[in-house]
């Protein structure tokens, strides 16, 4: 297990689907003796490991970013870290998808909460849009979805600017995005690929949660009790 050198402060590719896509859930390939919960099957895809994003064993990508809720502090994903992470990427403008994800983030925030292991989960948002979101706006979206930033567990990253936010995001994680321009809106938004990732305490995928598209009612969907169920199960088996 990695040694973690940061300690959680108090306060503050393929374009396989895009937010109006289809979505999957779970993840699928052999992972061996890095995981500890069992691969499930993806819908209609043969070999996970094809997709863009990690997956089932597949090692949690590495990255550095400031955290501007933490005085700037830069983070290193999965370094810092000797918890199970839950990840995922968003922008604070969105009004579709990552409301959606921060609020399985935040209500699996409650539940670690509940559990008693608040200090064994730790949480990363990681914006692709760093034009805009900065340490107010971050705020203001965590009030606004009821993330609990005294919990001590909730991280915030900004990627320097927009190249990095690709590097980051797109490149390095699979997490795809593209800027957009609605003639019916004054600002821009994007299209994206909205991904959960939970990684266990050595930095390996265990699950990857596609979530889909609103429009699209009739695919299943990524539920709270999906993404708890797993986190507890994998508490277990770490011990």
């Amino acid at each position: 297990m990695r040694k973690r050198t940061l300690l959680a402060s108090v306060g503050s590719g393929v374009a396989l689907s895009l937010s109006g896509c289809m979505g999957m859930l779970g993840s699928g390939s052999d992972g061996g003796s890095n995981t500890y919960l069992d691969a499930k099957e993806w819908e209609g895809v043969d070999d996970p490991s094809n997709l863009p994003f990690p997956t089932h064993g597949q090692a949690l990508p590495s990255a550095t970013l400031p955290a501007p809720l933490r005085d700037g502090t830069e983070v290193s994903i999965p370094d810092d870290f000797e918890t199970d992470l839950l990840v995922t990427f968003i922008y604070t403008t969105c009004m579709t998808m990552c409301p959606r994800l921060t609020a399985l983030m935040a209500q699996t925030q409650d539940y670690a909460r509940e559990e008693g292991y608040s200090d064994q989960v730790s949480f990363v948002e990681t914006t692709f849009d760093p034009a805009r979101d900065d340490a107010d706006a971050f705020r203001e979206w965590a009030d606004d979805h009821r993330v609990e930033m005294d919990d001590g567990n909730w991280y915030f990253l900004r990627p320097e600017n927009k190249d990095r936010a690709k590097e980051v995001v797109q490149e390095n994680y699979g997490v795809y995005f593209i800027k957009t321009e609605p003639e019916d809106m004054d600002a821009y938004m994007f299209d994206h690929t909205g991904v959960i990732l939970l990684a266990n305490q050595d930095g390996y995928v265990e699950r990857a949660y596609k979530l889909q598209a609103q429009r699209n009612p009739e695919s299943p969907r990524v539920s709270r009790q999906q993404i708890t169920d797993d986190l507890a199960t994998l508490r277990e088996r770490e011990g």
